[in-house]
């Protein structure tokens, strides 16, 4: 039987907030670009949206090589 207490997932407003970004952020982000995630990594019940961890980094990452790049760039 799985625990939902011991799965790592969030809201996609929790997970916004994470990333420091506005609480809309995820929505948006997946709108946009759906690709970004990883495959089986959020999903819409109703109109909320279920984020994982595994989301999460793999946000963080894409934002972490996004600030390289431009630092980079200068």
């Amino acid at each position: 039987m799985i625990n939902l207490d011991e799965l790592e997932i969030y809201t996609g407003a929790e997970a916004s907030k994470i990333l420091k970004k506005d609480s809309s952020y995820i929505r948006q982000l997946y709108a946009k670009y759906p690709n970004r995630f990883p495959k089986g990594s959020i999903r819409k019940f109703g109109k909320e949206y279920i984020v994982t961890k595994r989301a999460i980094d793999t946000l963080m990452e894409q934002n972490e090589n996004k600030q390289k790049r431009n630092l980079s760039a200068k």
